[in-house]
């Protein structure tokens, strides 16, 4: 079930034309009203993301979120296009959530679990959004878990060093 590959330029009316007809499995009858609002708002959410209308689809995100909050890749889109929106706070707020659906949360206590890039990249995300936000005692912490879940990360290792220029530049020690 996706929208038809986009191109700029899609007029709002050939947008609710594409979302309303989107094809659901089983038919629209046997499908209960959750399930058809979740993935409109996703597929409605990627589809203008794909057009670069990232607040309308910040928007459609946030509303998937809301309708399974639970779901760590729906989280984490919610969180992406929030950034993209330039909706910061929010994006901080989504990207908190992402770090808390961990593998741990499935009930795995005291053993190895491999994490996935995108755990270490949701910790980075956070880490910028907190960094950007003004929160940078708070966005050392956040790199420091994304390294611990995946040392060799460049983008992360810079983001830190820049991080911890700024704190010196104003007088904060860094909180290890």
């Amino acid at each position: 079930m996706h929208l038809p590959v986009a191109t700029r330029g899609v007029s709002g009316g050939a947008l609710r034309t594409c979302v309303s007809t989107v094809a659901c499995p089983g038919g629209r009858n046997e499908l209960k009203q959750p399930y058809l609002d979740l993935h409109l708002s996703l597929n409605a959410g990627q589809f203008l993301s794909e057009v670069e209308r990232h607040e309308d689809a910040a928007d459609h995100y946030v509303k998937a979120a809301q309708l399974a909050p639970s779901e760590y890749e729906i989280i984490f889109n919610a969180a992406n296009t929030l950034r993209q929106a330039g909706r910061n706070k929010q994006a901080e707020e989504y990207y908190r959530l992402a770090v808390n659906l961990r593998p741990q949360s499935f009930g795995i206590s005291n053993a190895k679990v491999h994490c996935s890039p995108k755990e270490a990249t949701s910790h980075m995300n956070l880490g910028a959004m907190l960094h950007v936000n003004g929160k940078l005692l708070e966005a050392e912490s956040s790199y420091l878990e994304a390294l611990r879940l995946k040392p060799d990360d460049s983008i992360t290792r810079t983001n830190l060093q820049k991080l911890r220029h700024l704190l010196a530049k104003k007088g904060i020690s860094p909180s290890r």
